[in-house]
């Protein structure tokens, strides 16, 4: 198989009246340029050079190996151009976030031989701690930056990420970090998180790509763009630029965000320990694939198409407690489900309520309700403990009271309720990196782009965080309309965390979409994307073969948006649907909708 780069042609495809880049030609890769920037770069990729560039700007940028990326002696590495890869010189170090304490983090910065004058900062991934998914020198690029591998180097941005001002032994989750030994909390661990670590980086690193490029280039030379882009952690990262930050950059790419911080703890525990407590096993693979059939036979066919995408999972009526099978007492089968299973699916999809009666976290969305099981009672009492540690004092003190995550009763549904009294708690430690609607604002008053996303059927943060906040948005700023001259939400029908599983389309060019809108005013009414073939093709490992005809295309609409069949040509094919301002069936509710918490 010959594994090339994906390539965005200029002409655009008419659909539906709307032009959407196409995101291929089957064209042999175009080899790199080998300018006379690239020597000159080779020989300032040096921790030395680097170094001095970074000194000359008082910025407390300490150019090093560091323990949690890519390891560079020194700090550094050249890499000639390749293919269509062009080169460009890699740093990695630290730079002080808190001038006060000492507090730094670590980064990666990535410069290419041939500068397009525009900056760009990557978000991270997981609860980050390494510098991994925001190297754009590395395959998984494709997942947290869409678009394709090598695409930000070829086109010539100066790119920064970081890892939120802490090390970890991998891209998972964990909040260890966020604690001291005596077991208080890290506030200048939390803060660099949260928000500052971001924060920071958007005006050291524009500093330090603008002084190297001039230093390169022997003249002036300054950022014209600045753009961030992320998914999952990155995404809410993108959220957090565009609430307290905006005026830093002049387009934000959010993807599957993580921007309710307390819901995310809050709901997954109470997952776990009802698991530990009800002693749930874990789906087969023959029962994931009845409940994948269940779901489906029930929530297809509500778009208009029976095509194997669920495109609006919230306007479906489907119940796990009543729409599956049961098994009979005391058994396990192939072809059927135990009560404690049936309760478990329940409380995925259902929002989680306090003691009070007050929703505090959504739901997941029915389309991928496929989550593992844990036997394991140390699963459910290990995420108790984080919440435990969230709800001390922010200096020291006692623990309050969690009353651990319990399944109730309420219109035949199962759901998690916790301890309220913990739970805001919980909320006021974390406000700083969570995100409300009215956060936001501040982007459409600083006159900022905003093209965010999320994955319809995604398995690790619910879509309904975003739905929500783009429904307050909307009602904030005169409607839809209005809203969508600045900020524009895209769904991804079937496709789950941040593009990486799912039987719908995934990928699309992020960054193009967004040049188009700040750039140009091309404002993106609809998103062209492809489905990767998963019998051959890998996002993680970076084995895409970007000459194979993809499986399916289709368009992306924006919210409230549904992409609306034509009524004939191949379902499978993007010029066969189209996205219409008057069908706006993204805004159907139904039981799942409102079990999952999703507003009117």
């Amino acid at each position: 198989m010959r594994i090339m780069t994906l390539k965005y042609v200029a002409a655009a495809t008419a659909i539906a009246g709307v032009a959407m880049a196409s995101n291929w030609t089957g064209a042999e890769p175009a080899v790199a340029p080998q300018t006379e920037a690239a020597p000159r770069l080779a020989e300032h990729c040096t921790p030395t050079v680097i170094q001095e560039v970074a000194d000359a700007l008082d910025a407390g940028v300490t150019i090093a190996k560091v323990p949690n990326g890519p390891q560079f002696e020194g700090g550094t590495r050249f890499v000639a151009a390749k293919g269509k890869t062009p080169a460009f010189c890699q740093v990695t170090g630290s730079y002080v976030t808190n001038p006060a304490t000492g507090k730094t983090a670590n980064f990666i910065a990535t410069f290419p031989a041939d500068w397009n004058g525009k900056y760009l900062q990557l978000g991270c991934s997981g609860s980050c701690g390494v510098l991994l998914m925001n190297d754009p020198a590395m395959p998984a690029i494709a997942i947290t930056a869409q678009g394709w591998p090598g695409q930000l180097l070829e086109k010539g941005y100066a790119t920064f990420g970081n890892d939120l001002g802490h090390v970890a032994n991998g891209p998972g989750i964990g909040w260890d970090w966020a604690f001291r030994e005596d077991g208080s909390l890290s506030e200048d661990n939390l803060a660099d998180y949260l928000y500052r670590a971001d924060e920071v980086l958007a005006d050291t690193g524009k500093a330090l790509a603008a002084a190297l490029y001039t230093r390169l280039s022997q003249s002036e030379r300054s950022i014209e763009r600045s753009y961030y882009s992320g998914c999952s952690q990155g995404g809410r990262g993108a959220l957090v630029a565009a609430s307290r930050f905006p005026e830093k950059f002049d387009g934000i790419v959010a993807g599957s965000p993580a921007a309710d911080l307390p819901g995310l703890i809050v709901h997954p525990a109470g997952r776990a320990m009802l698991a530990a407590q009800e002693g749930a096993p874990k789906l087969s693979p023959a029962q994931e694939g009845l409940l994948r059939e269940r779901v489906t036979a029930q929530c297809d066919a509500l778009d208009g198409v029976e095509d194997g995408l669920i495109q609006n999972p919230f306007a479906c009526a489907f119940n796990p407690e009543t729409d599956l099978p049961v098994c009979r007492p005391g058994s396990e089968g192939e072809d059927c489900f135990t009560p404690e299973q049936t309760r478990l699916l329940g409380a995925f999809v259902s929002a989680a309520a306090d003691s009070e009666g007050n929703a505090v976290a959504p739901g997941h969305s029915v389309s991928e309700i496929s989550l593992s099981f844990d036997r394991a009672p140390s699963g459910g009492a290990a995420h108790d403990a984080v919440v435990r540690r969230f709800a001390m004092a922010p200096v020291g003190g006692e623990p309050l009271v969690w009353y651990s995550p319990a399944v109730t009763g309420k219109a035949g549904s199962t759901h998690v309720v916790a301890d309220a009294d913990a739970y805001r708690r919980l909320a006021a430690i974390l406000r700083d990196g969570s995100v409300s609607a009215e956060d936001i604002s501040r982007l459409v008053e600083a006159n900022r782009k905003l093209l965010w996303y999320h994955n319809l059927s995604d398995e690790a943060l619910t879509p309904v965080m975003s739905i929500n906040r783009y429904k307050a948005l909307a009602k904030l700023h005169g409607g839809y309309g209005e809203l969508q001259k600045n900020i524009r939400l895209f769904s991804l029908p079937g496709t789950g965390h941040c593009g990486m599983s799912g039987v719908g389309p995934t990928n699309f060019d992020a960054i193009g979409a967004l040049e188009a809108w700040v750039e140009r005013g091309v404002a993106p009414n609809a998103l062209f994307a492809r489905k990767l073939d998963p019998a051959t093709e890998n996002v993680v490992m970076g084995t895409i073969d970007w000459d194979r005809v993809s499986p399916r295309t289709m368009p992306l609409c924006m919210f409230p948006e549904m992409a609306h069949y034509k009524g004939n040509g191949d379902v499978n094919n993007a010029a066969s649907w189209e996205c219409r301002a008057d069908d706006t069936r993204m805004l159907g509710l139904g039981r799942s909708g409102k079990r999952a918490g999703v507003v009117e």
